[in-house]
C-alpha cells in the first residue's frame, strides 16, 4: 500500500495475491468490513500505478468470496477500482487446480 522507496515508474510487473477479505484474523489492522478491504486495493491500485513504467502490466491474483452466506463481488470491484486508479483493464485469466486421479 505504500512503496515510497520505489521510484515513480520503475517497475516492469507487479504480481500480486492480496490478502483474502475472509481472512481478516490474519489482517486486523488493515480491514475489518468490506469498505475497508476496497480501501486496501484502492491504496494498492494507487501505489502501483505510480511505480510502474507506463505500459507495464499488474497481475492481480483474487476472487470472489462468500462469507457467511453473502457473496462479495471483489474481481468487479478490484477491477473498477485498478482502472480508476488509471490502469486499462487487459484480460481476466481463470486458473484452475485438477486434482489426478489414477482410474
Amino acid at each position: 500500500m505504500d512503496m515510497e522507496g520505489i521510484e515513480n515508474e520503475s517497475v516492469h510487473l507487479m504480481i500480486t495475491s492480496p490478502p483474502y477479505f475472509n481472512a481478516p484474523f490474519d489482517y486486523k489492522v488493515l480491514y475489518e468490513t468490506y469498505d475497508d478491504y476496497m480501501g486496501v486495493l484502492q491504496a494498492v491500485a494507487k501505489e502501483t500505478y505510480r511505480v510502474l513504467k507506463n505500459g507495464r502490466i499488474a497481475v492481480l491474483n483474487i476472487d470472489d468470496i462468500l462469507v457467511h452466506g453473502e457473496k462479495y463481488p471483489i474481481v468487479a470491484d478490484a477491477t473498477r477500482i485498478f482502472i480508476d486508479a488509471g490502469f486499462r483493464y487487459r484480460d481476466r485469466i481463470i486458473m484452475l487446480n485438477i486434482p489426478r486421479y489414477p482410474f
